[in-house]
């Protein structure tokens, strides 16, 4: 093959490695995030006016797994880092 092939199958494996990798990213973010419910707080604030205003204010936190984290970051550095040794293998005519 010559090296324009070469080039674009890898490409298009990249590609491919891109379409896995953020499938893949998407549903462990799903699978592994936890989403808790802080109980209401009742609040009590003052207007301008000097009326009282009462509400409730409620949490809603997600936490994500470290791993999950850093399998995402570290394999868009990854992709990131094979687009660019293959743009500069166009760059350089190989």
């Amino acid at each position: 093959m010559i090296p324009s092939q070469y080039l674009r199958m890898f490409f298009i494996a990249l590609a491919i490695l891109t379409v896995f990798h953020a499938l893949a990213s998407f549903a462990a973010y799903k699978i592994f995030t936890v989403r808790r419910h802080i109980p209401p707080v009742p609040v009590e604030t003052m207007t301008s006016a000097g009326s009282s205003v009462r509400g409730t204010m409620e949490y809603k936190v997600d936490f994500t797994a470290l791993p999950v984290t850093l399998y995402i970051v570290g394999g868009l550095v990854g992709l990131g880092a094979a687009a660019i040794i293959g743009a500069f293998a166009y760059l350089r005519g190989g």
